[in-house]
């Protein structure tokens, strides 16, 4: 385990916002023992939740938090082993004319109002907010982001300039500092509350990305999903800046026999972190409140494109049969089973300290592959902000699969 440096983000961390809340996290490739070097980026910021009349709300801490892009150098020995990390640069988020961006909501559609530190007012709502999730970087050394709040795909600038921002039919920011472009299926403007794009990869050749939603879509109702546990996984191409395809992705064990048939999803199944193994292949983290934490080898090839499915069809979320629906979702392959590893990443994150491991939050939210056999994990420490006691640190592991993952390009 390696901690990340406790300093502060500088300009972009708002009110003495120190290193914290990592939701990403991408890798260039080199071979050891030279260091490694990884982009990760940050969320929209310190938030919490307060109870109100109106029942629990969310609240941001710092809303003039900027989401920064954080370069991290890791040192290893001549083994490749990991010894140490350092951070090389942060780059905070901006628009076209270098206004910086927010991490507050946009106030359209279904965003959620949230309050302040106080918890007795609403934050101001801002149209060049994000709540950054998802980052790649190009061989060139721009940018790609996804977050949650439209959600929404964003075009960045190796300064950190978002050109443009790919949202939903219909989810127009007029007001914005960059070009909005409404071009992603309308459903995914019905995202769950705190559950838009959190999950990004991009193509071995740059020729498209992927994105991946947290959890099913309340579309065409809240919970629609709720016994299938099918989520969307949208491809989007990278040289006519336009959705490519789009397949499925069920929730759950594949070896269950309810999974194609009815659904067989964790309760709460949550998806945080993606990477691409092959030009068809995708690295996926599934995990779930109730402590589910497994590593899938996902194939694209056969996968069904629903991209252009009829609209008088059954939305996905609830189609239970597919086989009887002609949907061939994506194939999940397991990889590693993450669980047992779990107390002692809790361990790490709260020094040891945890009164009840089996009841700690622990958030693991970025995912690279380093190696054939190698990824490096980063967890979201909320910035540190939710403990009576020492503040959860953020923490980067890399782990040794028990099988190679990279398919042949």
């Amino acid at each position: 385990m390696l901690q990340l440096p406790t300093q502060p983000l500088g300009r972009a961390g708002g009110a003495g916002v120190v290193l914290g809340g990592m939701s990403d996290l991408c890798a260039a490739p080199v071979a050891a023992p030279a260091p490694l070097r990884f982009w990760a980026v940050t969320d929209r910021g310190p938030n919490g939740t307060v109870k109100t009349s109106a029942g629990k709300r969310r609240t941001l801490l710092a809303p003039d938090f900027v989401p920064t892009i954080v370069a991290l150098d890791v040192e290893r020995d001549g083994s490749g082993r990991p010894r140490s990390i350092a951070v090389a640069g942060t780059t905070p988020l901006a628009g076209r004319t270098g206004r910086p961006l927010s991490g507050r909501p946009n106030g359209i559609g279904n965003d959620e109002p949230i309050l302040d530190a106080a918890g007795e007012q609403a934050v101001a709502t801002d149209p060049n907010g994000i709540d950054s999730e998802g980052l790649i970087r190009l061989r060139d050394g721009s940018f790609w982001m996804a977050e949650e709040y439209r959600p929404s795909l964003l075009e960045v600038s190796a300064e950190g300039r978002v050109a443009r921002r790919y949202v939903p039919r219909g989810h127009a920011l007029p007001e914005a500092d960059m070009e909005v472009v409404d071009v992603l299926p309308a459903a995914y403007g019905s995202r769950r509350d705190n559950r838009g794009f959190e999950a990004l990869a991009v193509s071995p050749d740059e020729s498209r990305l992927w994105a991946l939603v947290q959890s099913p879509l309340d579309h065409p109702r809240p919970k629609a999903a709720k016994a299938t546990g099918n989520v969307r996984l949208l491809a989007f191409d990278l040289h006519t800046k336009r959705p490519a395809a789009e397949h499925l992705y069920r929730l759950g064990d594949p070896a269950d026999p309810n999974y194609l048939t009815k659904g067989a999803p964790p309760a709460d199944g949550k998806l945080c972190a993606m990477a691409a193994v092959g030009p068809d292949a995708l690295l996926v983290l599934e995990q779930s409140e109730e402590g589910i934490t497994r590593l899938y080898h996902c194939s694209l090839t056969g996968a069904s494109d629903t991209l252009g499915r009829a609209a008088d069809a059954p939305p996905l979320e609830e189609v239970a049969d597919l086989a009887a629906a002609g949907i061939v979702p994506v194939t999940k392959r397991l990889v590693a089973d993450l669980a047992p590893l779990r107390p002692r990443m809790i361990a790490d994150v709260y020094r040891d300290a945890v009164p009840d491991p089996a009841t700690a939050e622990l958030k693991l939210e970025g995912m690279a592959v380093v190696g054939p056999r190698q990824i490096a994990i980063v967890n979201d420490n909320d910035f540190g902000v939710h403990t009576a006691g020492p503040p959860p640190r953020s923490c980067l592991w890399i782990i040794e699969l028990p099988s190679p993952v990279m398919d042949d390009e």
